[in-house]
Parts: C-alpha cells; sequence; structure tokens
C-alpha cells in the first residue's frame, strides 16, 4: 500500500485524538497465530476497538497476503514471524502468550496445536474450515459445495444444477462468531473465570444461512402440510420483493414486505392492484410501469416519501461512495485509500481505523522468561456459561437482530423476546419455520407496548436487562418509551442496541428496510450474477428472467450478515461494561453488516486490482469451479473435489452433521422434539434450547416482574 501512515480516525460525531479515547478493548492483547481473511478479520475488529493485536506469521508472511484485501484486515497490527518447528522460536512464542496474551485466536490444526502446547491461562479461539472432513482445506467453496449452499443458488443461471456461492459469507460469519467466541470467552474471565477454549468454523458459520430447509424438510416427513418445493429455474419474485427496471436501464430492489409498506408503495408509483386481478397480469404492469422514469427520478420520489424501501443496484466499488455509507462512517479514507470503517458504532467506547499495515516478521518476540506457575497445559475450564447472569430484552422482528440475540442465548445468556400479541410478523411468514430458527433459546413475552399497562411491563422487563435490543425505526422507541434515554431511566449502565437498515445518519436514516436492500446496494448481487444486468432496456420475456435472476442472486443472506454482525456489538459494549463500568448506545446497520460481507472488495487504493467476476454460467472461476461429471456435479479447487449435489437439508441431516453437533435436538412447544441447528458457537456449558412459542413465558415473567395472578390474567388475551 502507498499511504501507510500512523494516524487513526474514528466514526464517533466529533473527531477525537487517540489519547482522549476510552476503548472497549484497551489494554488486552491478543495474539493471531493464523492465516487468511477469517482470523484476520476477526482480529482487525477486536483492534479496532483497542485491542493490541500481535500476527504470528510463517517465515516469509501469510501467504494471503496476495490477496487485495489483506492490506485492511492487516491494519493497525503488529507482525511477528516464527517458524513452528524451529524449537526456539516456538519456545518464545509461548513465552510470549504466556506473559502478554489475554486471548490466542488461531487457524492451526490439531498437530500443530497440541505440538506448540499454549501456555494456560488465556483464552483459545480455535477457527477451523471443516468439521466433518479432515481430507479437505478449509477453503469457502469446498465447505460451501459440501454442506449444499450452492444448491441455494440453483436457477440462476439457465441450466440445471448448482450455482457458484460467491459472496464470501461464510468467511464473513465465521470472522465475526470467532470474534463474539474470544469477546464472551474474554468478559467471563474479566467476571473471573479461567480462560476459556471456544471454537468455529466455516461449516458452522454457514448454518446461519438456512432459514427453513432442515425444519421444513422434518415437518415434511411427519406429514405436516407445508407448501411444494418449487422449481428454482421458475421462482419469479414477489411481488414486494421485485426488481424493476427503470427508463435509464438501471435496476431498482423493492423491498416492501409488510402490507402497508406494499400500498405506500403502490400508492406513490400510482399503481392500483385489487384481488381480481391476475399477479402475472400486475407483474407484467408493474414491470413496464417502473421503465417510465429513470433510476434517480424514482428514487427522488421514494426519498422524499420516506415510507418505501427501494434502493438502486450497485457494485461494490459504487458502493463505497453511496450517500448512506459515507454518511455513516461505513467506509473510512485517508489520502487516497478508503476501505471499511469500524464494525458498529459504540458512543461511550467508539472504535478507530489506523491505516498502518506491518511487514511481515517486523515485530521481534521478546525475549521474556515464563510467569511461575507456567505449566504449558490448558487450565481447567469455569463452570457455567459465559454469558451466564446476562439478561437480553429483544424488541425485534423478522430475522437480522432475532438471530444475532439467539447466538447469545447460545451462549448463555438469557434472552426475553418481547413481542405483540399478534406475535413477531416472522412467525405468518414461510409457514412459521424461519421464525422457530431465528428464535432458540429465548423466551417470549407478548405486551401490547400501546397500552399503559404494556409499556410499564416494559420498563420492569428493561429494569432487571443487561442489554435491550431492537430494530424499529427512528421515533418508533420514543413512543414506545424504549429508547435509550427512556432505558437509562430504569438502568443506567444499560447496553441499548439499535439494529436498522442504513444507519442513523444520512439520507436513509428514517426510512424502513428489508433484506434485499443491502444485497442489492452492497454489490453483492452483481458479484454473484458475475456482473451487471443488460444496460439497454429489457422488454417482455427478457425482462422478466434478469427480475428473476436478480431476486435470486439475492437470496436471505443479508439478513444473517447482519445477525452476525448485531452478536458481535453487544459482545464489545459487554466488554466495555466490564472493563470501565459504562452502558451506551450501540448502533448496528444492515448496510454495514454487508458491506463488511463484501469485504474483499470494500476498499480502494492506488494499484487496487479490480474484483474479478465469477463466471455468468454460475460455475465459478478456472481452478476454482462447479464442473459437471455424468449427473453429478463438483466443486474443485486444484486436486481436491466436494460434491455439490445435496442440498442443505440432507447434509444436517446426515450422521456425520450430528455427529459433530451441526444439529442438536431440542424441544418445541407444538412439534416435540425436534432437530434444530447447532450453536455457531461452541463454548463450555452450552445447554441449547429450541425455539419459544408465541407468548409461551408471558405469565411465568410476569409473576416474576411482581405482577399478581389476577393482574397476569389480565394480560392474557381473550379466548
Amino acid at each position: 500500500m502507498d499511504e501507510t501512515l500512523a494516524a487513526t480516525q474514528d466514526i464517533d460525531d466529533k473527531p477525537t485524538t487517540a489519547d482522549k479515547l476510552m476503548q472497549a478493548l484497551d489494554g488486552l492483547t491478543i495474539v493471531e497465530l493464523g492465516i487468511g481473511p477469517v482470523s484476520g478479520l476477526a482480529t482487525m475488529m477486536l483492534g479496532d476497538f483497542g485491542a493490541r493485536v500481535i500476527r504470528v506469521e510463517p517465515p516469509g508472511g501469510d501467504p494471503f497476503r496476495a490477496m487485495p484485501c489483506s492490506q485492511m484486515w492487516l491494519r493497525g497490527k503488529r507482525a511477528a514471524s516464527v517458524d513452528l518447528k524451529d524449537p526456539n522460536a516456538t519456545d518464545r512464542l509461548r513465552r510470549l502468550i504466556a506473559t502478554e496474551a489475554d486471548a490466542v485466536v488461531t487457524t492451526l490444526n490439531d498437530a500443530d496445536l497440541n505440538r506448540l502446547t499454549l501456555p494456560s491461562g488465556p483464552v483459545l479461539c480455535r477457527i477451523r474450515g471443516f468439521e466433518t472432513r479432515s481430507d479437505l482445506p478449509g477453503y469457502e467453496g469446498l465447505v460451501a459445495a459440501h454442506v449444499g449452499r450452492m444448491q441455494t443458488f440453483a436457477g440462476i443461471a439457465n441450466r440445471k444444477g448448482p450455482g457458484y456461492s460467491a459472496v464470501m459469507v461464510g468467511v464473513h460469519a465465521c470472522a465475526q462468531m470467532a470474534a463474539s467466541a474470544t469477546l464472551a470467552a474474554l468478559f467471563r474471565r474479566a467476571r473471573g473465570g479461567h480462560g476459556a477454549t471456544v471454537s468455529v468454523s466455516l461449516e458452522r458459520a454457514l448454518l446461519a444461512y438456512d432459514m427453513v430447509q432442515l425444519i421444513g424438510s422434518q415437518l415434511r416427513d411427519r406429514g405436516v402440510a407445508l407448501p411444494p418445493i418449487a422449481n428454482p429455474a421458475a421462482i419469479m419474485p414477489t411481488i414486494n420483493y421485485h426488481p424493476v427496471q427503470c427508463a435509464d436501464g438501471r435496476w431498482l430492489q423493492l423491498g416492501n414486505l409488510l402490507p402497508h409498506l406494499l400500498q405506500t408503495f403502490l400508492d406513490e408509483v400510482g399503481l392500483a392492484w385489487d384481488e381480481a386481478e391476475d399477479e402475472e397480469a400486475f407483474r407484467a404492469r408493474l414491470l413496464t410501469h417502473m421503465q417510465t422514469r429513470t433510476s434517480d427520478e424514482w428514487m427522488q420520489r421514494f426519498l422524499a416519501n420516506g415510507s418505501i424501501v427501494a434502493h438502486r443496484y450497485q457494485s461494490t466499488q459504487e458502493a463505497l461512495n453511496d450517500a448512506d455509507v459515507t454518511a455513516n462512517g461505513h467506509v473510512v479514507t485517508q489520502g487516497s485509500v478508503s476501505q471499511l470503517g469500524v464494525v458498529a458504532r459504540l458512543s461511550a467506547t467508539p472504535g478507530r481505523v489506523a491505516f498502518t499495515v506491518p511487514e511481515p516478521g517486523e515485530f521481534a518476540l521478546p525475549q521474556t522468561q515464563p510467569p511461575s506457575g507456567f505449566t504449558g497445559k490448558p487450565a481447567a475450564p469455569s463452570r457455567g456459561t459465559l454469558l451466564e447472569g446476562i439478561t437480553v430484552v429483544e424488541f425485534a422482528t423478522i430475522i437480522a437482530a432475532p438471530l444475532g440475540c439467539s447466538v447469545l442465548a447460545d451462549l448463555g445468556a438469557r434472552v426475553i423476546k418481547v413481542e405483540t400479541p399478534g406475535g413477531d410478523p416472522f412467525r405468518g411468514m414461510l409457514d412459521g419455520l424461519g421464525a422457530a430458527r431465528v428464535n432458540t433459546g429465548k423466551e417470549s413475552i407478548t405486551l401490547d407496548l400501546k397500552t399503559d399497562a404494556g409499556r410499564e411491563a416494559a420498563q420492569r422487563l428493561i429494569r432487571s436487562a443487561d442489554v435491550l435490543v431492537h430494530n424499529f425505526r427512528q421515533g418508533v422507541p420514543e413512543k414506545l418509551g424504549i429508547d435509550y434515554a427512556a432505558a437509562r431511566l430504569q438502568r443506567p449502565d444499560i447496553i441499548h442496541v439499535a439494529v436498522s437498515g442504513y444507519g442513523p445518519d444520512g439520507p436513509g436514516a428514517r426510512r424502513p428496510s428489508t433484506h434485499p436492500i443491502p444485497g442489492a446496494a452492497m454489490g453483492g448481487v452483481f458479484y454473484q450474477l458475475g456482473g451487471e444486468p443488460p444496460a439497454e432496456q429489457l422488454q417482455d420475456e427478457e425482462l422478466r428472467d434478469w427480475a428473476r435472476k436478480l431476486f435470486r442472486a439475492n437470496e436471505v443472506n443479508p439478513d444473517p450478515n447482519t445477525s452476525m454482525v448485531t452478536a458481535t456489538a453487544v459482545l464489545l459494549a459487554l466488554m466495555a461494561r466490564e472493563r470501565h463500568g459504562v452502558g451506551q448506545a450501540v448502533s448496528v446497520d444492515m448496510f454495514c453488516a454487508n458491506a463488511y460481507a463484501n469485504f474483499d472488495d470494500f476498499l480502494r487504493y492506488p494499484g487496487k486490482p479490480e474484483r474479478p467476476s465469477p463466471r455468468r454460467d454460475q460455475t465459478g472461476f478456472d481452478g476454482y469451479e462447479l464442473k459437471q461429471a455424468g449427473d453429478r456435479w463438483v466443486f474443485q479447487m486444484g486436486a481436491h473435489q466436494a460434491a455439490a449435489q445435496r442440498t442443505i437439508a440432507e447434509f444436517l441431516t446426515s450422521p456425520e452433521a450430528r455427529e459433530a453437533g451441526l444439529v442438536t435436538e431440542a424441544a418445541h412447544a407444538e412439534w416435540g422434539r425436534y432437530l434444530r441447528h447447532g450453536p455457531l458457537i461452541v463454548a463450555p456449558g452450552q445447554a441449547l434450547r429450541g425455539a419459544c412459542s408465541v407468548g409461551e413465558h408471558t405469565g411465568a415473567i410476569l409473576q416474576e416482574l411482581g405482577y399478581s395472578a389476577a393482574e397476569v390474567e389480565s394480560f392474557m388475551p381473550a379466548t
């Protein structure tokens, strides 16, 4: 990189000098004993929030430094060179860890890790590619093929068979979970526990992207009537989630999920649709009508309206200049270098970006002596879970925030989901399968926050909570009495997490958003497609086919991408409170999270190569590609192959997945015993529970809050 200045930049409201900042992780030392972007991104985020990161690379440096984005995930670190075959070098490394490290984040395999014999005390976070295959290297393409993810993209290309999964969401989710796992273990350590061992993997991370397959397959096997599995090559977008082409040839993604949002959109564009009109006839009218104005003209109207979910499709490089991205600090610039900002906004302990990039081996391991009591053996595990004693109150719906809270539940937090009497709207979508996916391990209470009684009960909940998470639009929390100012009156050290579409600043600050919007806006869809659609105005079947392809390429990954960041942000704030005694407001948004999911291209500097596009036929790249062998498909990387035939459900119901703990048996109030997804983080003391049903715990929670039996009865819906 041409510019490697030592200055730093924060994203708080005002520029702040380094000596005035209190950061969540300042004073902690993380040793990154790994190669590649998963450990690189995980420790980059920890470093952004104050941790001192010492990166231990093999002689000659990490081979993944060849990735253009490595200059970002190396930022602010120190780089040491250690030959793990050299006893003198490994002895010095062990001494460094014993004397200075609070945590070790590693990609080392079992043999190397056992030979190294790390000292006791520090947290150990292990990162792996596979848990079910020891014969394959842990590259995302091989893992995605093996677990069935590539079947998710069947139907984008005009052929049968799986499609190459282009956006590296496995790396993104695994990096976020590695950061979260490390933070959770450090949190328990700070509370007097020992340094726990936690582990994540690409296989496990990709479980975050299955909303319905595992549960749906089980219910079908039990004879439950569910809609038939559709032909992926024939699935057209729903009207509220439709891609539309405009007069200038550019495409907009619509995301008006809920009925009132769809009606607002129809009123604004001047279309009427009643039940008597066939959906396909209306689709034709919609596609033709949207071609009457340019994308700029439509977006000006939608922004002025403020209640329409839509955004222009753009590449990742275009997204670097997006008004919401820049206004919210999701890209930071120094000279001619621009790159990802920090992963979340913490009001009291903000992160900041260092633009320095270490040279391989520039940091010399110190000549230190091991501390007294050094054994070279792991410490005995503490009892209990990592987040034992932490209560999270969730005022959130659909996927992005709720799935993030389920990660916290699996780590041992008590998560209380507050729902309207009718329940989270997601329970009425996808036959309730997705709602079961994102609400594992929680308790559910139904409260009407539009009533005085409901708001009073919510205040009592907040009083006993450590963390409040919501995903309401700006202005709504204030009306419901759950905004940060109101929450602080109930608990001064509350961690108040707002999950939004665009961030708290910029033109989208008060607008609603849904999952296809950041998928379109942050460049993921164009990358999945292998480039942009034709620039000329399309007609008839060609127009419909490109709308179908854009919809299929924008599968439900932007929401889980945000969920993973939500978990990381909560744990950063918990560490800040534990170490500095401060509660704070935390902002997480879908644009930032999906910029992180496109980490490989979300930066700009002189001489940076262009992001290569996978082939249009959805087979990938030369040498890293899907290949057809008779009636079978395999993913091939050099001499390594992974079958790409089975679906996610087929993989997760296999004996190998169950043996690895990628699924686990749990109880559901309506279904009885069923297989739920395993935890995204494997940690000590886990007791994994099934999904909650609507209001399942209302009575018990109200009694716990001090309500009498008669008062509890008044909250119950009339029968």
